[in-house]
Parts: C-alpha cells; sequence; structure tokens
C-alpha cells in the first residue's frame, strides 16, 4: 500500500532536460522520511557528483535546496535523483530527472539564447554565426550545441527548420 509520501513526492526544478547551473537548484513537494530528502547529482557515466540532503517535515509541503557541483562533470548529460532519504548510496531514488551540465557544455557557463533553425541552416553553420554570440571559434564547434539540444536532436547532420535551439553562453 503506498503511503501519502510516495504518492505525493515531486521536483518541480529542474524539469527533464533543462539546462542546470551551476549552483544547482532544485525544489518541489513532499516529505522526507526522518524530515530528510535526499540528492545525488550523476553524470551520464553513473558516477555521483554530489551526494547530499535537505531537511523538510515529514508532511507534504514545500522544499527547496541549492548545490553546489564539485567539479565539471564528465559528461554534458546527467540525472538529478531525489527522494525521502539521507541520498547516502543505499537509498534508493524516488524521482529521476534527466538534466544537462552548462558548465561541461562551455567554460563559465551563464544561460543560454534561443535559436530558431532557418532553412539550409547547419548546426555547423550556427556556431559560426552571429547567433552563438561569438562563443564558438568556427563551424567545426558545434557540438556544445549539440549536446545542449541532444533530447531534440538524435542526429546532429539532421535539424529542421522551426526547431528551437538553446545555444549555450558565457558572459
Amino acid at each position: 500500500m503506498a503511503s501519502l509520501m510516495d504518492e505525493h513526492f515531486r521536483v518541480d526544478q529542474p524539469r527533464p532536460h533543462d539546462i542546470v547551473d551551476n549552483p544547482l537548484q532544485i525544489a518541489g513537494l513532499g516529505g522526507g522520511f526522518e524530515a530528510n530528502i535526499g540528492i545525488r547529482v550523476i553524470d551520464g557515466n553513473g558516477d555521483a557528483i554530489v551526494t547530499t540532503h535537505t531537511t523538510n517535515s515529514n508532511l507534504a509541503s514545500q522544499w527547496q535546496d541549492t548545490v553546489g557541483l564539485m567539479h565539471v562533470p564528465a559528461t554534458a548529460n546527467g540525472l538529478v535523483e531525489v527522494g525521502p532519504g539521507t541520498g547516502a548510496d543505499e537509498v534508493p531514488a524516488w524521482v529521476s530527472i534527466p538534466v544537462i551540465f552548462g558548465i561541461a557544455l562551455v567554460h563559465e557557463y551563464s544561460g543560454f539564447y534561443l535559436y530558431t533553425v532557418q532553412p539550409g541552416d547547419t548546426l555547423g553553420a550556427i556556431a559560426a554565426s552571429e547567433a552563438a554570440g561569438g562563443l564558438f571559434d568556427d563551424s567545426e564547434s558545434w557540438h556544445p550545441i549539440h549536446r545542449a539540444n541532444s533530447h531534440i536532436i538524435h542526429d546532429p547532420n539532421k535539424i529542421r527548420p522551426g526547431m528551437v535551439l538553446r545555444i549555450p553562453s558565457a558572459f
């Protein structure tokens, strides 16, 4: 039989496939086992970057925490896992959210621009254009744009007019 906590635990931030900053903002609704909510941040290789917890009530209520990443993740893609508990390895995650680490895309990541793909565009042409804000040196520097949009671009040679891409930026 599911408890109130099982049925009402959710993560509102980050959302699936968000590009996340460092420090990472995490928020949701729910209670924690003995008032603890475990948080694990994992890179695409399955390695834990951060394992911590925040404190909340045993009742369903809003919670939030800020988690600093100790180093640049080995991969741009990763997971934020959150659930009732301490966040220790033996505690199973209740909610797993796929994310993209901004600091793994570009050095000193500070956000992204939105760009609508035009007829004839390629990722290389976008990387070399003003749309990329001068961040990328040449048309061969399109990989961060692909990784920032990997949830919608499965083949980097197949982008379509009308697609809205996130162009990572550093100020």
